[in-house]
């Protein structure tokens, strides 16, 4: 038995792709000019409801639909309103909003449903879903180069070197050089591209773009055979553990990696793409995959990285659906449950916010 992972799919339209940044800024904040009628606004009202012209028969959804709610209730320890005095199918609405309401609450993207089997079953079920707001998730690799090049950094270097083999190793985040990932293809067109524009006419900006190119493929494949080696997985604790702070970049290392050895410690076989395949698409075609937008690259700075930024957002406002990790979990006693289903998610996607940040901006 298992947690059933299937989703109706979710559409999102799409606006232009961002690079994985850290802070954002604070939402512009909205006021009323009137002074709000406090009375009016403390008052609790009631879902509308307009009964249908045929309603499924009262005993047997009453008593699928609070037997999946008992799972749910227990699942999350959430309480209900009392709706014995209410008449069918009002209470069960009244269920519903109550325990939408609830599961608002939670700071995750959870949809309440209600569905019937096959068989006729009426069940409760989420649909838990991470919003991962159009953004290239790309980690770049040559900023930790140039630290590694810093003798009086080598502390710091390491540990994110442990980061960065926790991420490549368990999280499975694909790397630019490795032929098969969605960025290999794309440093390859554009070199090639660059290499008939040359023949034809010598520029500056495509002489800088092919040195861009030529570190890009160098310093990657130094930088992959370090991440390759396991050892920087296996003294990841103990980098940590005696890691020294003494300055706030240095804080924000720590932070970051003690982020990452707790992701490691608590799912130490999840990877990033293990709940990104389960929506259903009317078709297979105008689909951003993971895979394209979660990666390493080499840099996320300078000309190369501004032209293949370009490319890559060309070719997803083509597209037009996503995939991003979702879980349809159904209420019954057939299905393995977790009140944490996404939660590897939404502390992996920070952590990677948190990562680009710190090596795009390192002093």
């Amino acid at each position: 038995m298992q947690t059933i992972q299937t989703a109706w799919g979710i559409r999102r339209k799409h606006r232009q792709t961002a690079r994985c940044a850290g802070s954002k800024k604070e939402p512009e904040q909205f006021c009323s000019t009137r002074t709000p009628a406090d009375g009016f606004l403390r008052h609790s009202f009631l879902p509308l409801f307009e009964k249908g012209e045929k309603l499924p028969d009262q005993f047997e959804v009453e008593n699928d639909f609070f037997n999946s709610l008992a799972i749910l209730k227990g699942l999350y320890g959430f309480e209900t309103r009392n709706v014995a005095n209410k008449s069918y199918p009002y209470n069960i609405l009244l269920i519903y909003t109550d325990i939408q309401k609830q599961l608002s609450q939670s700071a995750q993207d959870i949809e309440l449903k209600i569905m019937q089997d096959d068989d006729g079953t009426v069940k409760m079920a989420t649909q838990h879903c991470y919003n991962t707001c159009n953004t290239l998730y790309y980690i770049p690799v040559l900023p930790l180069y140039k630290l590694l090049q810093d003798s009086r950094e080598k502390q710091t270097a390491e540990l994110l070197l442990s980061v960065f083999a926790y991420l490549y190793h368990i999280a499975g985040i694909p790397y630019y050089r490795e032929n098969n990932s969605y960025l290999f293809y794309n440093y390859e067109c554009m070199e090639e591209w660059l290499l008939e524009d040359l023949e034809d006419e010598d520029s500056q900006s495509g002489n800088s773009m092919i040195s861009e190119l030529n570190k890009a493929s160098y310093y990657g494949d130094v930088m992959h055979r370090k991440i390759y080696n396991p050892y920087h997985l296996n003294v990841f604790e103990k980098r940590v553990n005696n890691y020294k702070v003494n300055t706030s970049f240095e804080n924000d290392c720590l932070s970051v990696a003690k982020k990452a050895l707790g992701l490691l410690q608590k799912y130490p076989s999840d990877t990033i793409f293990r709940n990104t395949s389960n929506q259903v698409f009317e078709s297979e075609e105008g689909i951003i995959r993971a895979e394209q937008y979660i990666s390493f690259i080499a840099d996320t700075d300078g000309i190369l990285y501004e032209n293949i930024q370009r490319v890559i957002n060309d070719e997803f406002n083509e597209c037009s659906e996503i995939e991003e990790p979702t879980i349809l979990q159904i209420y019954d006693a057939q299905n393995k449950l977790s009140n944490t289903a996404l939660d590897f998610e939404y502390r992996l996607f920070p952590l990677l916010n948190d990562l680009c940040t710190l090596l795009n901006n390192m002093p």
